[in-house]
């Protein structure tokens, strides 16, 4: 998938342009093609890590709307970088992806999930180089498990959780791990097991102004706090804040 999505104006010639975290991706273009089909409204849609996010806006780039985790636009927030307050949008935790006809190993707790990533062949995740929150806690994780030397020898490293989902697709990897809620964006894909509650990562995420305040922006962002948004963000694998 491409790093940016264009949902074309239909008879308005206004469009929305959205710098947002991955993990939002389904979420946001479905709720954008929603608002499409009601106003006619367009959207240029722009994904990235939370750290990318943060770090296009740090040099300039200009954009109607940010979302990310609510910690990285709070950052924005105290650089200046946001008009208006921050809304929240939902929770994603940190799960493991596998293929569609698989059945996903027992990760039920860290031991369990500490010999699955020590008996895996080949494992995708996040290039914490990236920015990435699931690739940087992972990290952590590994480390608390005194398993860093032996998963990184058999890590597939990738930029965003769509491409650590299409290395597990394309049977490159065993599993993916990722968050929840950039594996139902990939075909082929299942949320298989979440992990642990000893090693989970609860992020919550948000969108604001960051340019000139219009009714369109805010207009967009009151429909996502409505009970049809939401309804569609929580099938995207999100949980309410």
């Amino acid at each position: 998938m491409s790093e940016y999505t264009l949902i074309a104006a239909r008879g308005a010639s206004v469009s929305l342009r959205i710098l947002a975290a991955s993990a939002l991706r389904t979420s946001l273009i479905a709720c954008a093609n929603a608002v499409n089909g009601a106003s006619g409204i367009g959207f240029d849609m722009h994904w990235g890590t939370s750290g990318a996010v943060n770090k296009k806006l740090n040099e300039g780039e200009t954009f109607d709307l940010v979302a990310g985790a609510r910690e990285a636009l709070m950052q924005l927030d105290e650089a200046g970088k946001i008009n208006g307050d921050i809304r929240l949008l939902g929770v994603s935790k940190l799960a493991m992806g596998v293929r569609s006809g698989d059945t996903a190993p027992d990760i039920s707790n860290a031991a369990a999930f500490r010999k699955v990533l020590l008996d895996a062949y080949m494992i995708s995740r996040g290039d914490p180089a990236g920015g990435g929150t699931a690739g940087n806690h992972l990290v952590k994780v590994f480390a608390q498990l005194g398993v860093s030397e032996a998963v990184a020898s058999k890590s597939i490293l990738r930029t965003g959780g769509f491409d650590v989902m299409k290395e597990v697709a394309e049977n490159r990897a065993d599993f993916g791990l990722t968050q929840s809620t950039e594996i139902p964006a990939v075909a082929g894909v299942k949320i298989g097991a979440y992990l642990p509650a000893e090693v989970q990562l609860e992020t919550i995420y948000a969108i604001a102004q960051c340019g000139k305040a219009t009714p369109e922006a805010m207009g967009f962002i009151q429909f996502l706090n409505s009970d049809a948004a939401q309804k569609i963000i929580t099938g995207a694998g999100f949980a309410p804040v």
